[in-house]
Parts: C-alpha cells; sequence; structure tokens
C-alpha cells in the first residue's frame, strides 16, 4: 500500500503538517478465554476487560508526543499495537499509511522500539555484537552495516564503548545502546517505553537532551511514556492523557495549564508575626482558594474567579510589610491529580 499523507493541524502550532502516526478510533478488549483453553492458558479474566476505547492522536514528523497516564491507563497496550506486537479489536492504527494490523512487517521497518527493560539486551555480547543481531532482525543489508552501526554508536555517544558487553556499562550507557539499536534502521517513527525508568536524574536529563536533539535532526515522529513529570515538562511537547483507555486531554502543555493552573503566589514580610497575621486575614478572604505560611513567607493560591491583584487588596495596612511577590508554577503533578481526581467513577 502506498503512503498517502494524512494532513491535519499540528497541535499547537496552528500550521498544516503530515502525520507519520495516525490513530482513530482504536479500542482493544481482552476477553476471557473460552473454557476449552484455561487449562493451558493461565489468566484470572473473567469478564471483558477495555484497554483501549477509541482513543484518537497524531504524530507529525519532528515532533514528540509524550503518553502520560496512571498505571492501566492503557500506554503499553497502545504502543503495542503501534509495533505490531497486538491487533486492536477495532479502529485504526497507520504509521506512514501502513495499517498497523494488518501491514505489521511493514510497519516494524518503519518504527524503532525502545522497551522500558534491557532485558531484550544481549548482556554477554559487546554493543557492537548487540547492534550487528539487531540489524540480522530488521533485515538491514550487510554492504553499509559497519558503517551503520559504527554512526549509530556515535550518535548516542557509545563509540569508545563500542567492544565492551552491557554488563560493563551504566545503567545510562545500556539505555543508551537500547536507543542506538532501536535507531540503526533508520525508522520514521520512535516509540520509548518509560525510557529513563532505571536511569539516574542526570543520566535521564541527557538522554531525554539526546532524544529531542535526534528527533529534531532526523524529522522522526516519537512518541515516549514517563512517570517522571519533570521530565514531560521538560520535553515542552505535546502531550496525551489517558485514563482507563479514553483521552482525557490532547494538546499542549501550556495550555492544559491555563484549563486547570490556580495562581499561585509567596508573599514575603519583614518578620514572621507580620506572615502570621496575614495568612489568618487571608483564610477568611473570598478570592483565595488556599493559604499555608513557613517562617516570613505565605503562599497563597487564588481562586480561579479570582485575580490576585484581590488578594494583595485584602492586605490593607499590612501590605506596606510586603517585602517581596513571587509567582510560583503548580506542578505537573498537582494538576494530574486534579484532573484524575475530578473523573466520575462508574
Amino acid at each position: 500500500m502506498p503512503y498517502v499523507p494524512c494532513l491535519s493541524i499540528s497541535q499547537g502550532r496552528g500550521k498544516l503538517v503530515e502525520s507519520t502516526v495516525v490513530v482513530r478510533d482504536l479500542r482493544k478488549v481482552y476477553e476471557p478465554s473460552p473454557p476449552w483453553m484455561r487449562f493451558l492458558v493461565r489468566s484470572n479474566l473473567t469478564h471483558d476487560v477495555i484497554a483501549l476505547d477509541g482513543i484518537n492522536f497524531e504524530v507529525g514528523p519532528g515532533e514528540i508526543m509524550a503518553v502520560v497516564g496512571p498505571n492501566g491507563a492503557g500506554k503499553s497496550t497502545a504502543f503495542r499495537i503501534l509495533v505490531g506486537l497486538t491487533s486492536p479489536s477495532s479502529g485504526t492504527a497507520t504509521v506512514m499509511g501502513f495499517n498497523c494490523a494488518s501491514q505489521s512487517k511493514q510497519v516494524r521497518r518503519l518504527v524503532g522500539w525502545m522497551p522500558a527493560e534491557d532485558r531484550s539486551l544481549l548482556l554477554r555480547l559487546s554493543c557492537r555484537e548487540n547492534l550487528r543481531f539487531h540489524a540480522r532482525l530488521h533485515n538491514v543489508p550487510f554492504r553499509d552495516l559497519d558503517q551503520s552501526i559504527s554512526a549509530v554508536l556515535a550518535d548516542v555517544g557509545l563509540t569508545e564503548f563500542a567492544d565492551d558487553t552491557p554488563f560493563a556499562l551504566s545503567a545510562g550507557m545500556r539505555a543508551r545502546l537500547q536507543l542506538a539499536r532501536a535507531l540503526l534502521h533508520d525508522p520514521r517513527v520512535l516509540i520509548l517505553d518509560e525510557p529513563t525508568g532505571s536511569v539516574d536524574p542526570v543520566a535521564a536529563h541527557t538522554l531525554l537532551e539526546l532524544i529531542t536533539e535526534i528527533v529534531a535532526e532526523r524529522r522522526i515522529a516519537a512518541l515516549i511514556s514517563s512517570h517522571r513529570l519533570e521530565e514531560i515538562e521538560a520535553l515542552h511537547s505535546h502531550v496525551v492523557l489517558l485514563d482507563r483507555g479514553a483521552v482525557r486531554y490532547d494538546g499542549d502543555l501550556d495550555e492544559l495549564r491555563k484549563e486547570w493552573d490556580l495562581a499561585r503566589i509567596d508573599l514575603a514580610f519583614t518578620n514572621g508575626d507580620v506572615a502570621s497575621s496575614v495568612a489568618s486575614m487571608l483564610k477568611a478572604s473570598n478570592h483565595v482558594e488556599a493559604v499555608t505560611q513557613a517562617g516570613e513567607s505565605v503562599t497563597v493560591t487564588v481562586k480561579p474567579n479570582s485575580r490576585i491583584s484581590d488578594v494583595l487588596s485584602a492586605l490593607g495596612p499590612e501590605v506596606a510589610e510586603l517585602l517581596h511577590i513571587r509567582d510560583l508554577r503548580t506542578p505537573l503533578r498537582d494538576i494530574l491529580a486534579s484532573m484524575y481526581g475530578s473523573r466520575t467513577d462508574p
């Protein structure tokens, strides 16, 4: 099937781009095994489990889409469908026009997959040998294989460790080797499932910077899942929030903040007594959602329909004791807690 580009408006960018990955009304239901099969298959399923419930999203070239959600939200199921490891119950997922269910062979040639754990690495083989073995699985031409391996090892900063085994590498270096393996066959899509899950924060930051550079340079469409919300914020990317197999939000983080973020300010006063007096006074204000005091500082969360100026006007004569005002951003963790906490349970 020829590649038929799908034109769409890229989230938050306001211009038409060709979508590399297109997911439409994707649904996956896991059904209990029939009685005659249960003695062969270990499964506790007694009723249908909906893993994906008609989700939709698109990812364009050079774009990173972060897929976020609690355990059981459907992230791994969506990724498994996109790499052809499982089939959807209904709906479609395409990569450059190829159907992930019916044309999985063509899709695998276009997708670089980095799983959450490094169990798929052959720990007793060198980095170079790991990549050579992976190349055979993907039918990478042998003619330029050595050159391709050297190039991808250089891209991820592992040139001097090419002949070391993964046993001798740190967790961060193993993650880079997995990234190199995903990039070896020159994919058009990268799917990264918890790529920094076993990596320390410093190495995780470096790895994400590397991924961002490679995606921009090669114009790859990338999907990444992570439980580290500070990493999602650092990516400044398109984000899809999944919950119970459904999409709760699809767009830019900045737009999400505008919708859910509450104004928060930190007020510093000349002494603790003034701060205590102000905190007591603001707790009775109709413009304030929450107030906390720590020493000479008072942190105020402003109600959605109120303004910071309303809070300052409520200070009265105590405003003369105000030293400075600092604007505080609500952590993404708190925003997501509010979103998921507002859902209606069945």
